[in-house]
C-alpha cells in the first residue's frame, strides 16, 4: 500500500463546543494533536505520520482531529498532555480520555486508528465534556515543607547537579528553594547543591555561539541540548544567575545573567513593539554545523507570538538584572514592557493570553499572577504609588476570575474552558508569594491571610502533584513532576517565608546619588 505523502491533508478543526457536539452526532472520537512551534518532534511528526495518505485518510474519515498549540492553549496542555511533546491525545465526545501517546510513527499510527475506531462505540457519549471525578490518591497528611526537604535528598544529583537522572530540566524554582534556604539557615551544603546546578546548566546548556539557554538536557550531565531556546527558560535562568552572584560573588554567575539578557534584547525582542517573542525553534541541522558555517547559514526560526505572561516574567528578569547592574536601560525597557500591558489590561478588562487577541481568549490565572508579580517588583524599584495601584487592579482580577469557593486559584476563568478547571501549585504560590510582598508593602493583614490560606488549600499535594484537581486527564511528566519539580519548590519556599517573615530594607536618599544606588543595588 502507498505509504508516500500525498497533497492530502488532515482537516483540523480548532477546540470547541462544535468539534465536540460533531463527535457526538457522528459518533467519532476526538483525535486531539497537542504541538509546539518549537518542538522538534512535532515538526518530525508532521513530516511523516501526519502526512502520510493512509493516516490522512483514516483520520479525516474516523475522527473528529483538533490541533492546539500547547503554548496558546496551556489549559489544555495542562489537562491532557501525555508525558512530552508532540502529545497524541483520543477524547470521547465527554472530554474523557480514551488513550494517549507521545511521538507514533506512521505504521504504528494506523495499527493505533484502527484500535481506536473498533472499540469507540463502546465508548461513553455523555455529551459535552463534564468534570471527572476528583482522584484523592495522592493527597497526604505529612507537611510539605518535610517532604520537599525529603525529596532533594532522594533526587539531587551529587555529580553533576540538577535533580534525577535524565532528562534534565533547569530548576530554576529549585535553585531559588535552595538559595532561599541556604539564606535562611547558613547550611552551606545547600548553597553547594545550587551552585553545582547553575554550573552545570551554564556548561552544558548555554550556546556560546548565538547566545542564551537552550531548554533542557537529553543527557545527565547537561552536555546534549535539545536546541529549542525559550523566552521564559532564559528570564527564568537570568533571575536564578543573578540571585546566585548576589549570594555567591562568583563572576560568571553575572556573566551567564547577562548572557541570557542579552540573547533576550538581541534576539527575541521585536524592534517594532519592544515586546518580547516567544521562542527560537530546535533545528538540528543548524546546531549540528561547526561555529564558521553557522555564521554564513540562516538562524532558527522564531515563533513571533507575544504572550502577554513570559513578557511579565522577562519584565521582571530585567528588572532584577538592571537593579543588580544598575542599567538604566534595561529598567526603561521592563518599564516599557509594563506600560504595554497596562494599557492592554485596561482596555480589556483583564490580560490575554497572546497581546492584541484579548478579547476572544480565554483568561489564564499564569498571566494574571505573573503581571501582578512584576508590578510589584516595579513598584519597589520606582517608589511609584501607579505601579502599586496597577499591582492591586490585578490582584481584584484574580479574584474575580479565578477564585475558587473552596480555597485556592483556578488556571482558567469561569466560562472560558469546557473541562473543569484545575488549581496549579505553582501559580497559586507566586500569587502567595506576591500578596505576601503587598502585605508587607501595604500593612493590610488580610493579604497575608490570603497568602497564607492560598497555600494551605493545596498543601495537600504537595510535592507529588503539580496541581489540585480532577485526575484521568493528563499522564505525570517525569521531567516537569518528579525531576525539575517546580510547584513543590515554589509552595515550600513562600511557605518558609511567611513562616519567617519577611525582611523589610528601606533604602532613603536622592535616587541619583550614588551611595543611594550602590545601597539599593544590594538590596535588590
Amino acid at each position: 500500500m502507498d505509504n508516500q505523502p500525498n497533497e492530502a491533508s488532515i482537516a483540523w478543526r480548532e477546540w470547541g463546543d462544535a468539534a465536540f457536539e460533531s463527535s457526538l452526532t457522528e459518533r467519532k472520537p476526538v483525535l486531539l494533536a497537542l504541538t509546539a512551534t518549537w518542538c522538534h518532534w512535532c515538526h518530525v511528526m508532521d513530516q511523516t505520520s501526519y502526512s502520510d495518505s493512509r493516516v490522512v485518510q483514516s483520520i479525516n474519515s474516523g475522527f473528529i482531529p483538533i490541533r492546539v498549540d500547547v503554548d496558546q492553549r496551556p489549559d489544555l496542555s495542562s489537562r491532557y498532555n501525555q508525558g512530552g511533546y508532540p502529545s497524541l491525545v483520543f477524547l470521547d465526545s465527554a472530554g474523557a480520555v480514551i488513550e494517549g501517546k507521545i511521538y507514533v510513527p506512521p505504521d504504528d499510527m494506523i495499527q493505533l486508528l484502527d484500535k481506536i475506531r473498533a472499540c469507540y462505540p463502546n465508548a461513553s457519549q455523555k455529551g459535552l465534556p463534564t468534570e471527572p471525578a476528583i482522584d484523592t490518591s495522592q493527597v497526604h497528611n505529612g507537611r510539605p515543607p518535610h517532604l520537599v526537604r525529603q525529596k532533594i535528598d532522594d533526587l539531587y544529583d551529587p555529580i553533576y547537579g540538577g535533580f534525577g537522572d535524565e532528562p534534565k530540566q533547569p530548576p530554576w524554582e529549585g535553585i531559588g528553594y535552595l538559595l532561599s534556604e541556604y539564606q535562611r539557615t547558613g547550611e552551606r551544603r545547600l548553597r553547594n547543591m545550587a551552585c553545582r546546578t547553575l554550573d552545570g546548566i551554564f556548561n552544558g546548556l548555554y550556546d556560546n555561539r548565538d547566545g542564551g539557554f537552550f531548554r533542557y538536557s537529553v543527557t545527565r550531565d547537561w552536555r546534549v541540548p535539545h536546541y529549542e531556546k525559550m523566552l521564559v527558560t532564559n528570564a527564568r535562568l537570568a533571575s536564578a544567575f543573578l540571585t546566585a552572584y548576589q549570594i555567591t560573588r562568583r563572576t560568571a554567575y553575572k556573566t551567564a545573567a547577562a548572557g541570557a539578557i542579552k540573547y533576550m534584547t538581541e534576539t527575541l525582542l521585536d524592534p517594532a513593539t519592544g515586546l518580547f517573542w516567544a521562542s527560537q525553534d530546535a533545528e538540528e541541522e543548524y546546531y549540528g554545523l561547526p561555529w564558521k558555517d553557522r555564521e554564513s547559514t540562516v538562524k532558527p526560526s522564531i515563533d513571533t507570538t507575544v504572550y502577554t505572561g513570559w513578557n511579565a516574567i522577562a519584565a521582571g528578569a530585567i528588572f532584577h538584572f538592571s537593579g543588580v547592574v544598575g542599567s538604566t536601560s534595561h529598567l526603561k525597557r521592563a518599564e516599557y514592557v509594563l506600560e504595554t500591558l497596562w494599557e492592554e489590561f485596561e482596555s480589556n478588562k483583564g490580560l490575554g493570553h497572546i497581546l492584541g487577541e484579548s478579547r476572544d481568549q480565554p483568561r489564564y490565572l499564569a498571566d494574571h499572577v505573573y503581571a501582578f508579580g512584576a508590578y510589584l517588583d516595579m513598584h519597589q524599584i520606582s517608589g511609584s504609588g501607579e505601579n502599586l495601584r496597577r499591582a492591586q487592579s490585578l490582584l481584584d482580577s484574580i479574584h474575580q476570575l479565578f477564585s475558587d469557593p473552596s480555597g485556592g486559584f483556578n488556571d482558567v476563568s469561569r466560562g472560558n474552558t469546557p473541562v473543569h478547571g484545575i488549581k496549579p501549585v505553582l501559580e497559586n504560590a507566586l500569587l502567595a508569594e506576591g500578596l505576601t510582598k503587598l502585605a508587607a508593602i501595604t500593612g493590610r493583614d488580610e493579604h497575608q491571610t490570603t497568602a497564607k490560606n492560598t497555600l494551605e488549600a493545596l498543601g495537600s499535594v504537595v510535592p507529588g502533584r503539580s496541581y489540585m484537581g480532577p485526575l484521568g486527564f493528563r499522564r505525570m511528566e517525569e521531567d516537569e513532576e518528579k525531576l525539575f519539580l517546580p510547584a513543590g519548590f515554589a509552595w515550600t519556599r513562600v511557605w518558609d517565608g511567611i513562616e519567617g517573615g519577611m525582611v523589610h530594607i528601606v533604602v532613603v536618599g536622592a535616587k541619583t546619588d550614588k551611595a543611594t544606588k550602590g545601597l539599593f543595588g544590594a538590596a535588590v
